[in-house]
């Protein structure tokens, strides 16, 4: 036992250290914080909007750094209704405004970014190597499952890096372009808002890790595993529309659980048992998908 663990610790961080240094990973991660930097760019751009009117309003001059009447924005509920249509509703919005809005606002591009960007490495790191046969040199050293699981330990390590470069960077433009943050106010709540981000993530690292265990071919798998990840949202929208008190409502209110999107809301909850039960099912739900495609890795000839 101590012996797999081992073996899965040292493929988890052998994955990592690869990931790390492939073009593709770095230009994916890229993109990642280029998002993350447009959503402090947008944020202060809605933010001086707004204090513009507030300040011909007053009819006091306005400033040229946003965030200097982030106070009356938060009591005339500006910011409120900016972020009720993504955490779930203004009751949901009001709970969290006592936390810096800027964090919570990245939290909310993280969670939407975070997920593509580990489909889109992950989905391939198993297949590449069926394809070119390197993965019989790990076989020779452990077993399958230790590998699986290795890689798959290593792809949300990965998804570790990009959130905390994501919190540096946003920290860091926040500082920079607005006026009246909290350093460690907004430091925490950026930490705390993409940690989140990483475990709602969960369930798309073992969704692309179950393409890349079913598909031998890395593009193949690449495509697979995008492919469910956008339909997720249409079939959650088409499952709601026919769920209800019958049957076939029931059994669409059941389909319902296996979409991960659903619980995107649960995850801004304040309540600390909701958001444990989202990140346990989001476990299930990456256990589920993983699942799946190791079924099929186990039966292939390597």
């Amino acid at each position: 036992m101590i012996r797999s663990l081992l073996d899965t610790w040292w493929v988890a961080v052998y994955e990592l250290g690869e990931a790390v240094r492939t073009r593709l990973f770095q230009l994916v991660i890229l993109a990642y914080l280029g998002g993350i930097g447009f959503s402090v760019w947008l944020f202060t751009e809605i933010l001086s909007e707004a204090e513009a009117r507030i300040a011909e309003t007053l009819m006091v001059p306005a400033t040229k750094t946003p965030g200097a009447l982030l106070p009356q924005l938060l009591q005339n509920g500006d910011i409120r209704d900016l972020l009720a249509p993504l955490v779930g509703g203004d009751q949901a919005a009001l709970a969290l405004l006592d936390q810096p809005p800027l964090g919570l606002w990245v939290g909310v591009f993280s969670m939407g970014l975070l997920p593509m960007v580990l489909v889109f490495t992950a989905s391939g790191t198993v297949s590449a190597e069926i394809r070119s046969r390197s993965i019989r040199f790990l076989l020779v050293r452990t077993g399958r499952l230790e590998i699986a699981v290795g890689k798959l330990v290593g792809q949300t390590m990965l998804g570790l890096v990009a959130a905390t470069l994501g919190v540096g960077l946003a920290w860091g433009m926040g500082m920079v372009m607005m006026t009246g943050n909290d350093p460690v106010a907004l430091a925490v709540t950026l930490a705390t808002r993409c940690a989140w981000s990483c475990v709602f993530a969960i369930p798309f690292v073992g969704l692309a890790m179950g393409a890349s265990l079913l598909v031998g071919n890395p593009n193949g798998a690449r495509v697979f595993a995008a492919l469910t990840f956008f339909a997720m949202p249409m079939c959650g929208a088409i499952l709601t529309h026919y769920s209800g008190p019958d049957f076939a409502g029931r059994l669409c209110d059941l389909a319902l659980l296996a979409i991960p999107m659903r619980y995107w809301t649960e995850f801004w909850s304040t309540d600390l048992t909701v958001q444990l039960t989202a990140t346990g099912r989001s476990v299930i739900l990456a256990t589920l998908y993983f699942a799946l495609g190791f079924a099929r890795f186990q039966r292939r000839d390597l």
